[in-house]
């Protein structure tokens, strides 16, 4: 694995304009909209996740299964192949590739029960058949199964990389001076992370400008404490009556109350202190050398799938469905 991300396959072979991704859907675009080819990738996306999670495998491989299987549909289309078994198959080649092989028996299991579940019940039984796909799936991926994922570059942003000695105090001086993000709003970048698996993006970006917009998300979801400050200052208190015992003077109706007696001083909580950067986000984000005008297409990007995901969730809920006592009429 490349040490630097711009000299492995994945930068130099694996990032494509968005022209070249309409033109790889050009013939599924014969029978089905651009909304529909959508669903597709993020009813992939949830049967790769389903998958993996039965296998128990780390979000890793799940991450690298989903990124062999956009490469693998730039060059072929949905309506060629068998979607769920290219799926499965990238999740069978990405634990190898990851180092925690799944046997392929389990795999076919697991993948043929995911699918009824999921209503597509054409899942084939036999287990030479997703040892054949792995193959002609290596082929395709040109034989480039080192991925680099979102995942790496957040952790390094938020110089949460490394344990709190590792390096040393220069290396503990470069992780003070990362960004400050405390366990919330990492933990909501990292499911955006997650999320963005159900699209192309992979394809297009670089993985550490999707950790930006995962970063910039996680934050309008969980504001900093910096932020918070600008956007809710305090507010100064209401002046004071002349006559300070005014305020106690009257009660309810004109009844006259004594003052309310003194509360004890609460006790002071101990602060958990927040491991990794310590620069406030306002401060490094505007530092980075990058084009932003490219995290915040990405940002876009992202909101759009999830309108996307909405309206499939919606449009799924509501469409009838066969059970035990007959048929939807």
């Amino acid at each position: 694995m490349a040490a630097n991300f711009y000299l492995s396959s994945h930068a130099n072979y694996h990032l494509h304009p968005r022209s070249a991704l309409m033109a790889a859907r050009a013939e599924d675009l014969k029978y089905a909209t651009e909304e529909e080819l959508g669903w597709i990738e993020i009813w992939s996306g949830t049967f790769i996740q389903k998958l993996c999670r039965r296998l128990s495998l780390r979000q890793q491989v799940i991450g690298t299964a989903s990124v062999y299987f956009r490469r693998f549909y730039l060059r072929n289309s949905y309506s060629e192949t068998d979607v769920p078994l290219v799926a499965a198959a990238c999740c069978y080649v990405a634990a190898k590739a990851e180092e925690t092989p799944v046997h392929v028996k389990s795999a076919v299991a697991e993948a043929r029960e995911i699918c009824n579940e999921m209503g597509h019940r054409t899942f084939p039984g036999d287990n030479t058949r997703l040892a054949e796909m792995e193959f002609y799936l290596i082929e395709e991926l040109d034989f480039h199964l080192i991925i680099y994922h979102p995942y790496r570059s957040l952790v390094q942003i938020c110089g949460r990389d490394g344990g709190p000695n590792a390096g040393g105090e220069q290396g503990k001086e470069r992780r003070e001076s990362m960004l400050e993000m405390d366990d919330a709003a990492l933990q909501m970048a990292w499911f955006v992370i997650n999320d963005t698996y159900r699209s192309s993006l992979c394809l297009v970006y670089p993985p550490h400008l999707i950790a930006l917009a995962a970063i910039y998300l996680g934050f309008a979801l969980e504001p900093p404490p910096s932020a918070a400050a600008i956007m809710n200052p305090p507010q100064p208190p209401p002046p004071l009556p002349d006559d300070p015992s005014d305020l106690f003077s009257l009660g309810l109706e004109g009844i006259p109350v004594e003052p309310p007696a003194p509360l004890p001083p609460k006790p002071a909580v101990p602060q958990k202190p927040i491991l990794g950067g310590k620069t406030d986000p306002i401060t490094f984000l505007s530092s980075l050398n990058v084009d932003h005008t490219l995290v915040w297409e990405i940002v876009q990007e992202i909101l759009s799938l999830y309108e996307l995901w909405n309206i499939l969730e919606v449009s799924t809920a509501a469409k009838p469905k066969v059970g035990a006592g007959g048929t939807a009429g």
